[in-house]
């Protein structure tokens, strides 16, 4: 599985445990809605896991229901998670955030380019260490 798809497999699987500890996933039983949406989120990871090229639109779909349905939990999801699925999940970043997504992004090609393996989520940990300078 490429880097960018494990990844993003990894911070779906993180949210969903973390999310399992918080109201209302955290109840007995959930209620109707809950149920319909863990099915989206448990067929998505499916379709990740499958190797589906198309599961970037049900991706977004996910996370925008997420933010919009719970929006009390949003500080749970990480943020280059709403970055790597794209789409209408962008609005949702700030600008400061878009650009060090885009030098992310820069920063990956060149090691791809260079056939270098990496971590993604330590070069995200290096890039937001790294001090930004402001022209």
């Amino acid at each position: 599985m490429e880097s960018r798809t494990q990844y993003i497999l990894d911070a779906f699987a993180d949210l969903r445990q973390r999310i399992a500890e918080h109201a209302p996933f955290d109840q007995q039983e959930l209620a109707e809605e809950e149920v319909d949406f863990l099915t989206s989120w448990d067929e998505l990871t499916t379709n990740i896991k499958n190797g589906s090229h198309n599961y970037s639109f049900d991706a977004q779909e996910v996370l925008s229901r997420f933010i919009r349905c719970y929006a009390n939990l949003v500080p749970l999801i990480k943020r280059e998670l709403l970055w790597f699925v794209g789409g209408e999940c962008l609005h949702f970043l700030g600008d400061e955030e878009i650009a060090l997504y885009q030098q992310l992004e820069e920063h990956l090609y060149e090691l791809d380019r260079q056939n270098k393996h990496y971590n993604i989520a330590k070069e995200i940990d290096a890039l937001r260490s790294t001090p930004t300078q402001i022209h």
